[in-house]
């Protein structure tokens, strides 16, 4: 008996600990993106308010706790303090900068106080709708141009020049893209086809895995063990693909979940419900 009630008492602070660090925030509108400042542990999270491609000046970043609290519901907001924002979809920190796409800006602001840092205009390359972003030490910004099949750089390091990195039908509308930090190699998935693929920097393609998973693939992340997190926008699921390219079906029955991302830090999904308004936390 004292084993059954030992067992049971340790089946209870597991799940206490868990339910301690998972989170839901409801009340969003249209919640695109959701991440981790990994330095500080603060969420933020994209909210389009609006169609995706819609110039209303209206989007807003929501700005949370490490908790899941929310700190400032509209952190960011168009038509504030001269701030454009229309339908703000990919987010990356990079420093104590927010950057976040914007249709066909990327647009960057303090991740402390929300003070816009630059606005940076990709109009030339009519990139239709720019989507997720990814980056790391080198400066540079990495955004996937949905409607047009091309990946861009950001030289951040060089006034913000803009450049085209790849481009072509195999892209088959570019949607979620990460940074892998140990092998420094771009990871990106495929809205049209559901396939995901390494990128080098110099642009050539090659597949991740030799199974598509999905039609409307979204947010992409990697955890500290090398395995892939893929989310299904359109199936309502999020995959797991370990690092020998073996995918399992992780989670499903999701309502449209978007640019999922990981805290890594206490091993959380964030999965934004894109139709459902609300954002939450599962653990990996």
């Amino acid at each position: 008996m004292f084993n059954v009630i030992r067992l049971f008492s340790g089946l209870f602070f597991f799940m206490a600990a868990v339910q301690a660090t998972a989170f839901e925030v409801s009340g969003l509108a249209v919640p695109e993106s959701f991440i981790v400042d990994a330095a500080v542990g603060n969420y933020y999270i994209s909210n389009i308010n609006g169609k995706p491609l819609e110039k209303n000046n209206n989007g807003f970043i929501t700005k949370l706790r490490p908790d899941g609290r929310v700190l400032e519901k509209k952190f960011v907001e168009g038509g504030k303090r001269g701030v454009t924002l229309n339908a703000p979809k990919g987010l990356l920190i990079i420093g104590g900068v927010l950057y976040v796409s914007d249709i066909d800006h990327v647009r960057a602001f303090d991740k402390e106080n929300g003070e816009q840092k630059a606005d940076i205009d990709l109009t030339s390359f009519a990139p239709k709708f720019l989507n997720d972003l990814a980056g790391g030490k080198s400066g540079k910004i990495y955004v996937t141009g949905m409607g047009t099949n091309r990946v861009f750089v950001i030289d951040t390091a060089n006034r913000n020049k803009v450049s085209v990195l790849a481009s072509g039908d195999k892209l088959a509308s570019p949607n979620g893209i990460r940074l892998h930090k140990k092998n420094n190699r771009l990871v990106l998935n495929t809205w049209d086809t559901g396939e995901v693929f390494w990128l080098d920097f110099q642009g050539n393609l090659k597949k991740y895995t030799d199974a598509a998973l999905d039609k409307g693939l979204d947010g992409i992340d990697f955890d500290d063990e090398g395995n892939l997190y893929v989310s299904s926008f359109t199936g309502g699921k999020i995959f797991r693909i370990s690092p020998r390219g073996k995918s399992e079906l992780l989670i499903s029955d999701i309502v449209t979940p978007a640019d999922i991302s990981l805290d890594r830090k206490k091993g959380l999904i964030l999965i934004p419900s894109f139709k459902g308004d609300r954002v939450f936390t599962m653990k990996y």
